[in-house]
């Protein structure tokens, strides 16, 4: 079942997740989590993809690969009422995409079960 999700879009959130939440990296990404019950059943998902990367054209593109792992991992695996951060990596333009979609499932499988 797929559940809604929506982009954080205020750097305070962003500064919240980072300061109370959860962190794990992977190859191609770091993931920062944090469950909040004041969110309406909803999942909130931002994306961070900074100068590091490269110029704008490899930034926007590490941030296509990321929202496109969100679409298919975090909306049929991720849990209500939690902000999911997503940091790009130099390395996301290596790795293939279908072993980031298995990175991402083993991190928040791994996350929730703790």
């Amino acid at each position: 079942m797929a559940h809604k999700i929506d982009t954080i879009r205020k750097r305070s959130v962003f500064l919240h997740v980072r300061d109370n939440g959860i962190s794990k990296k992977s190859n191609g990404f770091n993931l920062q989590l944090l469950e909040d019950s004041n969110l309406d059943n909803i999942i909130l998902i931002g994306y961070i993809a900074s100068k590091k990367i490269g110029k704008a054209v490899m930034r926007n593109k590490a941030k296509r690969i990321m929202r496109e792992l969100a679409r298919n991992v975090i909306s049929k695996y991720g849990k209500l009422n939690t902000y999911y951060i997503l940091i790009a990596k130099s390395s996301i333009f290596d790795i293939p995409f279908k072993n980031q979609k298995e990175d991402l499932q083993k991190l928040i499988s791994w996350l929730w079960n703790i």
